[in-house]
């Protein structure tokens, strides 16, 4: 008789799951386990997110800071003080005295502040997108003409500066342009193509803000020196009527006619003298159109 054997097969034992990682979470309120939250992450409040109806999608653009009026006590201004050779266009004449006032008054006034010359400037032609989009894209007032400063800006008639040249003097054809085009500024705003700096501009910009003092050596006559002192003054009328408008009431400046010529001023005041009437430079006093100012174009270039 066959014997049947049954073996009890063990049971079988489930394995056990590897242990899991600790789940992630974004809360922050619950630090006592050491979770640092992720930075990088902006916070949001719960709920929905606040809504104006009238709110703008972005914040008005601020009013524009008025510029500081030009001081209105000048030696040259107003100039009813001193007398007028000239009634149509006006002309008036000083004394060396005058003329060592008002350099003395110009170069101790407070410089303006930049946001009110700059970028006019740089020469803000109204045919020139590139720069006019570079400067004024968002601010349309940075076109306008400072109104801030008052200069002083002298010119040789005859325009022979190599001899009997006072500092810092320029010659008419700095900021005059040719008779056959009228009596006017010369048109030095770059027409085309981009520059943030044009330093060789500035002096002629300068001028327009500024007033006018004429002088002459034994080489041009008393005829030549009221010509050029007239078509100064008649420039300054153009130029004011055609840059202002109903929103910028410019300055008016002045003419002025130095009442001797240079070799008498040259014995009294040797230290305002950059060339003298034998064409030697005297070296008192450093002349900034001359050597500054292009030292300085100089180093910016290097």
């Amino acid at each position: 008789m066959a014997t049947l054997a049954f073996h009890q097969q063990p049971p079988r034992q489930t394995p056990t799951p590897p242990p899991q990682a600790p789940s992630l979470s974004l809360d922050t309120s619950d630090l006592k386990n050491g979770a640092i939250p992720n930075k990088h992450l902006p916070y949001c409040p719960p709920g929905p997110a606040p809504y104006t109806q009238n709110a703008p999608a972005t914040p008005p653009a601020s009013p524009p800071t008025p510029q500081p009026e030009v001081r209105t006590s000048w030696v040259l201004h107003p100039p009813d003080a001193h007398p007028k050779v000239s009634a149509s266009p006006p002309v008036f004449v000083i004394q060396p005295s005058t003329l060592i006032a008002a350099i003395r008054q110009s170069a101790s006034q407070e410089l303006p502040e930049p946001r009110y010359v700059f970028p006019w400037l740089h020469g803000l032609h109204p045919e020139n997108q590139i720069q006019l989009a570079f400067f004024t894209a968002r601010k349309r007032t940075l076109r306008n003409v400072p109104r801030c400063f008052r200069g002083v800006t002298i010119i040789k008639a005859g325009g022979n500066l190599t001899r009997s040249k006072i500092t810092g003097a320029l010659a008419p054809e700095e900021i005059l342009s040719d008779v056959s085009h009228g009596d006017a500024f010369l048109e030095v705003d770059p027409r085309e193509g981009f520059s943030v700096r044009n330093f060789q501009i500035q002096a002629t910009k300068m001028a327009m803000v500024s007033d006018i003092i004429v002088y002459r050596d034994n080489d041009v006559s008393e005829k030549d020196l009221h010509k050029i002192a007239k078509r100064l003054s008649r420039a300054q009328d153009t130029w004011r009527v055609k840059n202002s408008s109903g929103e910028q009431e410019l300055p008016k400046f002045h003419v002025f006619i130095l009442s001797c010529p240079f070799q008498r001023f040259e014995n009294e005041n040797p230290e305002l003298v950059a060339i003298d009437s034998k064409g030697q430079s005297r070296g008192e006093l450093l002349d900034f159109c001359t050597y500054r100012e292009g030292r300085g174009k100089q180093v910016l270039t290097i």
